[in-house]
């Protein structure tokens, strides 16, 4: 499996404080409500109108087509649908339900991947006149006040707003033998026969084929033809060999207002943590990657997070 030896794809965490500037209630989950808002802000931001959702005419150099709703390969083999992933992870403040008094801050992160990095500066744009709007319900305003990176935790803005920045690399992948433990940081939500996998079906397979095709589309969107394909026959054998177990693993849900659809959207996922076991080494770097990625449905705003440790049996 050595497609998934390196990152071929720059990628950045970024970590974004906000201060309330009249009183905010923030949901369970967040993800979706920071979504919402930076989508709007960005299409607003966009140098054409968009119509249905289609890509408009410059989506070639547009923010808002190469980085939220990127357009659909032509005959591609793995994605049959007509959007690919985003090059983005939303993750949203820890901690759930609360309700913030104005002058207080809360922090959440952006991970970027490839291309997305080049359009860094129209994206904290937008990000800035999200949270100017208002969020929530009550379009409650809210300011940027910082913007640091993972890695170095140095602000990217100055005293200007004038930007500054160049990713950092990740750090090196763990080693991994027989053992080791993912702590799920949000729900994760695995499609298993077109139905959402519980704790009592979920299995190594598919958390390891769903983890490694979404690696190989995000290359594709951002390299081409030039992107380096995985050998998803031998994953699936190498995947298949291994043993996931269920550590505490419990079902969460929770809702969100589709201004698409015009309705309440119910999702869940699964938290707590998996224990794999078996031959982890050719998966290590995959693993270690997908702490940004994320994995499985609704990736974009943060479901599927997780933490990767390696374990003693």
């Amino acid at each position: 499996m050595s497609a998934t030896t390196t990152a071929t794809l720059p990628i950045t965490r970024l970590h974004l404080t906000a201060r309330a500037e009249a009183p905010l209630s923030l949901p369970p989950y967040a993800g979706s409500m920071l979504r919402g808002a930076w989508g709007h802000a960005l299409l607003a931001l966009a140098p054409l109108p968009h119509s249905s959702g289609q890509p408009c005419a410059l989506h070639a150099s547009c923010p808002y087509c190469q980085v939220f709703a990127p357009p659909a390969l032509p005959a591609h083999g793995l994605q049959k649908f007509s959007q690919m992933p985003a090059p983005y992870v939303i993750e949203p403040p820890t901690g759930g339900a609360r309700r913030l008094a104005p002058g207080e801050t809360f922090t959440f992160s952006l991970v970027l991947m490839g291309h997305a990095l080049a359009h860094l500066s129209a994206l904290l744009q937008a990000w800035e006149r999200a949270l100017r709007t208002g969020l929530g319900v009550q379009h409650s305003r809210c300011t940027l006040v910082n913007v640091a990176d993972e890695i170095s935790l140095q602000p990217l803005l100055d005293e200007g707003k004038q930007l500054s920045f160049s990713p950092n690399p990740l750090p090196l992948p763990p080693t991994l033998g027989q053992h080791a433990t993912l702590q799920l940081t949000s729900p994760l939500r695995l499609q298993q026969q077109g139905k959402p996998a519980k704790a009592h079906n979920l299995d190594a397979r598919t958390l390891l084929v769903t983890l490694a095709r979404r690696w190989q589309l995000l290359q594709d969107v951002a390299l081409g033809a030039d992107a380096p394909q995985q050998d998803f026959a031998q994953i699936t054998a190498q995947a298949s060999a291994i043993t996931l177990h269920d550590e505490n693993l419990r079902w969460f849900d929770w809702g969100r207002f589709s201004q698409h659809q015009q309705q309440e959207m119910q999702f869940g996922g699964l938290l707590g943590s998996v224990h794999l076991e078996g031959d982890l080494s050719p998966f290590a770097p995959l693993l270690h990657l997908g702490q940004w990625l994320h994995v499985g449905k609704n990736a974009s705003f943060g479901l599927g997070g997780y933490r990767l440790s390696a374990s003693a049996a």
